[in-house]
């Protein structure tokens, strides 16, 4: 259940941090009332497999050598491919299930409980493409700005979530899903040939339920 928020209350800002931009992301500190749904990624993003099984390096054309092609000799370059971060954005919820909402008809502050109707297992999600395994992409971002990526995080059916003190006349609408952390860097590719091609990534990180 990401952080509530109540029509008409009056929004706080969350202190930002050294390594997010403050004009991205999400406030989903614990009891804050907002007054705006969390911000969706601007890009337009590949969802990466869920499955660790499937965690594999991506199949670039030319990646190995085959029968044909040129292959590794003295003077060559071993085939090589990494991903370098550099920059840690804002938090973006992904949203499991429907919204909820519940308004407080009476003259009193109220408070309500949201339940979490479905489950579902949220992936990291990339605009351009990697070169190596997802899990050594979130591992990197991960330990340059120390925070803990997943593969995937799975939100529960049946999360429970109490909301206190709604005011008089106020709707609390919440949501339920997945905390994602955004990121960007490049990815590179150096091919036995020794050529080196690389490209912008923008990245989404699972990092909790919420």
């Amino acid at each position: 259940m990401r952080g509530p928020h109540v029509s008409g209350a009056q929004a706080i800002a969350s202190p930002t941090s050294a390594t997010a931009t403050p004009q991205d992301g999400n406030d989903d500190t614990p009891g804050l009332l907002n007054t705006a749904p969390p911000a969706t990624p601007a890009e337009s993003l590949t969802d990466a497999p869920t499955d660790p099984a499937l965690d594999r390096d991506p199949d670039i054309p030319g990646g190995t050598c085959a029968p044909g092609q040129k292959c590794p000799a003295a003077g060559d370059c071993d085939e090589s491919r990494w991903f370098k971060a550099s920059s840690l954005g804002g938090k973006y919820h992904q949203a499991v299930g429907p919204s909820q909402s519940n308004y407080n008809g009476t003259s009193e502050k109220e408070d309500m409980d949201f339940t979490a109707k479905v489950s579902g297992t949220v992936g990291a999600s990339f605009s351009g493409q990697i070169t190596t395994k997802v899990s050594a992409v979130l591992a990197e971002v991960s330990t340059q700005y120390s925070v803990t990526l997943h593969a995937s995080v799975t939100a529960e059916l049946g999360n429970v979530v109490h909301v206190k003190n709604v005011p008089p006349h106020k709707t609390v609408h919440a949501q339920y899903g997945v905390w994602r952390r955004k990121f960007t860097g490049t990815a590179y590719y150096e091919h036995h040939t020794c050529y080196l091609t690389k490209n912008n990534v923008t990245g989404y990180g699972p990092m909790y339920v919420g």
